[in-house]
């Protein structure tokens, strides 16, 4: 099983910091607390859904979950019904260039939300042979709402699926940074030209492409500023700057900061 789902009121974390490998997304019925999200902070209110993908750092210690449920799951659940291995990537809600991770849902939406979290609960509890496509449909429908309901309350582009390169495209934002990290990089690894990749993120994100790909590049670097104990030189060489002045004179010029300035700031 690539999917597994915890019942109301029994949400009870491992670990104050949590890096999951898989997506999860919370339901917090009645919720309060400071839940911090790699570098994004935000308070939990009643009836609220969080988005947490693979490698994000959770640090749960200010959390407290009186009534909630929890889903989580590999993107390969659902690559693999769609036979597309870029399928998860469609969901603007997990995989935002900027919006908040946690979604503030008016009551019986979101009692609709929640209901749907607990019919694929006891789904995985009763598991039949078609339990399977019972499960991607149900995960698949949800989605599909909360992600719309997402685009609608933070007025951002919803991912066409129909465009597979611009899904691959998003993929290698989250897999390949380090590596990859001007136009013609991804431009290369996605077989088409500069000009062809400009004209996907003007249409879909209102940016070029070398600022979409310059802001995840900042946030990925601020994050390993936060939470990695290597020097900066290590951090420099990681994301692939030929020298790192090189990586100093790039976080100078996206923040206003060092990269020794930048982490006490990020600390606070």
């Amino acid at each position: 099983m690539l999917i597994d789902a915890v019942g109301e009121g029994e949400i009870d974390f491992v670990d104050d910091v949590l890096r999951p490998s898989f997506y999860v997304i919370l339901f917090i019925k009645k919720g309060s607390g400071l839940y911090k999200l790699d570098l994004e902070h935000f308070e939990l209110k009643d009836n609220m859904a969080v988005f947490v993908r693979p490698g994000q750092v959770n640090d749960v210690k200010e959390v407290n979950i009186e009534l909630g449920r929890m889903l989580v799951f590999e993107g390969a659940f659902l690559d693999e019904f769609f036979v597309d291995k870029n399928f998860i990537y469609k969901f603007t809600c997990f995989h935002s260039q900027g919006a908040p991770s946690c979604l503030p849902v008016e009551a019986f939406k979101f009692q609709q939300y929640y209901d749907m979290a607990g019919e694929i609960q006891e789904e995985i509890l009763a598991l039949t042979e078609d339990s399977h496509h019972i499960l991607r449909s149900l995960i698949y429908y949800l989605l599909i709402r909360l992600d719309q309901h997402y685009a609608e309350q933070y007025n951002t582009p919803r991912n066409n699926p129909a465009n597979t390169k611009l899904l691959e495209f998003q993929k290698l934002l989250f897999s390949t940074i380090r590596e990859n990290k001007n136009v013609e990089d991804f431009a290369r690894r996605l077989k088409v030209s500069r000009v062809h990749l400009n004209k996907l993120c003007k249409k879909y994100y209102s940016k070029t492409a070398s600022q979409v790909i310059r802001e995840h590049l900042i946030t990925e670097i601020k994050k390993e500023l936060k939470f990695s104990k290597k020097d900066y030189a290590e951090i420099a060489y990681e994301f692939n700057f030929s020298a790192p002045s090189n990586f100093s004179r790039f976080v100078k010029k996206m923040t206003g900061l060092s990269p020794q300035g930048i982490a006490p700031s990020l600390s606070n």
